[in-house]
């Protein structure tokens, strides 16, 4: 008999021979008493035993629980509060604000010790792994996976910044708490620390030097050497970055649990459940095409990894195969599942009690410094068209023709698609193949892609009869380049002004203007934050529509699909009409109002295999991802945008409505408890945008800093070489009506304003009205045409 050591969230993860076998026959109950009785016997051997080893030079094998904390983490037990439970601490020091010297070989040692706790992981997922415990790829959980799926180089960045987070934790456990330092002040102190000069040193982003050329007149795919001074900055595999300070509950990695009062926070699905009542209220002027831009424009500045096993790279399952929960010897260290209440009004009468959650993928921070951890960012940080032509090299050259400029192609009913992408039995009849790998998520999502994958093989086209001369890298590079000034021009033309109003999107500084943008600052960072990522924009969830109308030229409804029912089977918009029907849908349909009344499409739907089966609660996990990212509470980004923080929940009356108000107090049990999401979900839209203060407050500063923080911003004339004067006023002239009446079948008609229903002054035009619907004229890219001008 032996026990792995422990990995540093709190759990033991131990193995004994001989019964590493599936437990799926044993009930949930006798798990359970099985688990509590050999923990019970464990703990009191080991208090008397101890561990065998010289184990006390670096402390590695000291309880990080009692019995009874570790239990309570999977049975809801009362909990420790104190992560320092059982230590010393000198609060005379803390008074004076005494720190640990903590020197190069300390440093260095707890390096190697986070190294060999990775290297003892396998010991664990081989057991794992024997026991019959895996991720099934066909169910919701399998599909979430492929939704975060970690690229391999994602997944290599990912294991240095778990050494890290692992040797962060040994440095605040170790130097901090005889110093009588709160964790929050310890994880400060120790992210002032450097990599450099580590066995991590190689691995800082700061240290990776891509080749630059730093005249190219065209950006990278990864988005590497954008800013000269800092050529990694916004690329692709990078970390976000922090609004406010993060707050881990041992201040560096464990997420989020305990709140103000030093309670438990509520379960991510009890808050769901208590929030998603039936409530649908359509919205009288915005259509879904806001919903399906927002997923759209979220894919492509984001997109979060997760963790999958260290030694094998296998997908991790953090529940058994019938919903209930595991048994704690098999419960991977970077699950952190669901627990799902008895008496679920859904998943209850399925007897389901546990819903998968695997942590966020870190990596290094771009300081490379230790402390809490920072989540990986897949995606370019910029706003260029990642989702169309991917962000690693690889990728891009996998969807290129290679000939004439143009993406390759599937045909489908005489007109083009995606093309299907290889090994991609996960979706019915073929997966598509884009930049992102999220385009199979649902049909509308696949038809948004599409409908680009199009424009880009549209402008090659034109550029190549324009200049015949033009070599396919040229045309390749061109058009890309044109595609992502129209995404850029549409988000900040057409799409902010929307969620934030116009009003205020004019007030702050982000309307388009009529001449070059001067305002690119190269000492900001451009990175994404989590914050925006993680909740921000996830308020898309609020405007869902579970029934998705088809509609015909003249708007009449000729069929409605489930949303439910199309999860991961995108190939339906190959069928006849229903890709028009589902752009003119798109265009025509309400969107849900703003509110934190969900859809069950994807509150237990999620992912679901059909429409009458279950699935995941994305409401739950956005959640539940929150506090594995360790954002702070709603209430301090109401302060951090300006508002007074709530002393008491009536306080959040100035700005969330009553009823919202008393839900919330009989969830949370203080005001600093709610979370990011569902705080900012609860807000009341102000004057004539979308959202509430608090996250217009967020996102009009990330799309503020994208813009200023791009070299290569469309109408930036800090480019190596600008777009002309003549090209950059044609550019202004898209709309995204304009990208559907081009890029549809047959679409004949389309209101100017597709994110706003069809009503007076935004009625039905023809598509060859091009007064009312402009057109990009790509005459002004014709080089022999210039040569006379």
């Amino acid at each position: 008999m032996f026990l792995v050591v422990p990995a540093d969230n709190n759990r033991w993860a131990y193995t004994m021979h001989g019964l590493e076998k599936p437990m799926d026959h044993v009930s949930a109950g006798g798990l359970m008493a099985g688990s509590v009785a050999t923990l019970a016997i464990l703990w009191v051997s080991l208090q008397t035993m101890g561990f065998l080893g010289n184990s006390h030079a670096i402390g590695a094998y000291k309880l990080p629980m009692s019995v009874q904390n570790y239990l309570a983490s999977y049975t809801g037990l009362p909990m420790s509060n104190d992560p320092y439970e059982g230590g010393v601490v000198d609060t005379g020091r803390f008074h004076n604000r005494r720190y640990p010297h903590i020197d190069e070989a300390v440093l260095n040692n707890s390096i190697t010790f986070a190294q060999s706790l990775i290297d003892r992981m396998s010991t664990l997922e081989r057991n794992i792994a024997n026991a019959g415990v895996e991720l099934m790829a066909h169910t919701p959980a399998g599909k979430q996976f492929l939704d975060s799926y970690p690229s391999e180089d994602a997944f290599e960045r990912g294991l240095d910044a778990i050494v890290a987070m692992k040797a962060s934790s040994y440095l605040l456990h170790q130097n901090c708490r005889r110093f009588g330092l709160e964790k929050d002040d310890c994880a400060r102190y120790i992210s002032t620390l450097s990599l450099q000069g580590t066995p991590l040193d190689s691995a800082c982003p700061t240290l990776r030097h891509p080749i630059c050329d730093l005249t190219a007149k065209y950006r990278s795919i990864d988005g590497a050497c954008n800013n000269v001074e800092n050529p990694s900055w916004g690329s692709a595999m990078t970390a976000y970055t922090r609004i406010l300070f993060p707050q881990y509950f041992d201040g560096i990695q464990e997420p989020r649990r305990m709140g103000q009062t030093r309670k438990p926070l509520p379960g991510a699905r009890s808050v769901s459940v208590a929030l998603s009542t039936p409530n649908d209220q359509s919205d009288v002027s915005r259509t879904l095409t806001v919903v399906q831009w927002t997923q759209f424009i979220t894919n492509d500045i984001s997109y979060t990894p997760m963790r999958k096993m260290v030694s094998s790279g296998k997908p991790i399952s953090c529940c058994r195969s019938d919903g209930n929960a595991l048994s704690p010897r098999y419960m991977h260290p970077d699950c952190s599942a669901i627990i799902v209440p008895d008496r679920d009004p859904v998943y209850g009468q399925h007897y389901v009690r546990c819903m998968n959650y695997v942590r966020s993928l870190p990596v290094l921070k771009s300081d490379c410094t230790f402390g809490p951890i920072e989540q990986m960012n897949q995606a370019s940080h910029f706003l260029d068209g990642s989702t169309i032509y991917g962000s690693t090299l690889k990728k891009s050259r996998e969807l290129r023709e290679f000939e004439g400029g143009r993406l390759r192609v599937h045909r489908g009913n005489d007109h083009d698609f995606l093309p299907i992408a290889e090994n991609s039995s996960e979706c019915k009849n073929g997966c598509y193949d884009s930049g992102d790998n999220r385009v199979n998520t649902h049909p509308q999502l696949a038809a948004i892609h599409t409908i680009w994958h199009r424009e880009h093989n549209r402008i090659a086209r034109k550029l190549a009869e324009l200049n015949p001369h033009w070599s396919d890298e040229t045309l390749y590079q061109e058009a890309r380049r044109i595609v992502i000034a129209e995404i850029q021009h549409i988000t900040y033309k057409e799409w902010l002004p929307i969620l934030l109003g116009k009003r205020y999107t004019r007030a702050i500084g982000l309307a388009v203007g009529n001449s070059y943008s001067r305002n690119y600052n190269s000492e900001d960072e451009p990175a994404v934050s989590n914050e925006v990522a993680t909740a921000a924009l996830r308020f898309m969830n609020s405007l869902l529509q579970g029934k998705i109308s088809l509609t015909d030229n003249k708007r009449q409804i000729n069929k409605t699909v489930s949303l439910a029912e199309y999860f991961y089977k995108p190939n339906i918009i190959e069928s006849h009409e229903i890709f028009d029907g589902l752009l003119r849908g798109m265009a025509t349909q309400s969107s849900q109002k703003m509110d934190v009344s969900i859809i069950e499409d994807v509150t237990s739907k999620l992912f679901a295999t059909n429409q009458d089966s279950l699935g995941l609660d994305a409401i739950s996990l956005d959640i539940q991802r929150g506090r594995d990212h360790g954002l702070p509470g709603y209430n301090h980004y109401r302060k951090y945008c300006g508002l007074p923080a709530a002393k008491s929940f009536d306080d959040f009356l100035d700005y969330i409505p009553m009823e919202m108000t008393k839900k919330l107090r009989t969830i949370y049990a203080h005001p600093d408890d709610v979370d990011l999401i569902i705080g900012g979900m609860a807000e009341r839209p102000t004057e004539d945008g979308l959202l509430g203060v608090t996250f217009r407050c967020l996102i009009s500063e990330q799309f503020s800093r994208t813009r200023r923080t791009d070299r290569y911003f469309y109408d930036s004339v800090n480019q190596p070489q600008p777009f002309t004067v003549e090209q950059l006023a044609e550019i202004r002239n898209v709309t995204l009506a304009r990208i559907f009446c081009d890029n549809g079948n047959n679409i004949t008609e389309m209101q100017p304003n597709v994110f706003l229903r069809p009503q007076a002054g935004n009625e039905l035009r023809s598509c060859t009205m091009f007064e009312a619907i402009p057109s990009v004229d790509l005459f002004a890219w014709a080089e022999r045409a210039k040569a006379y001008r």
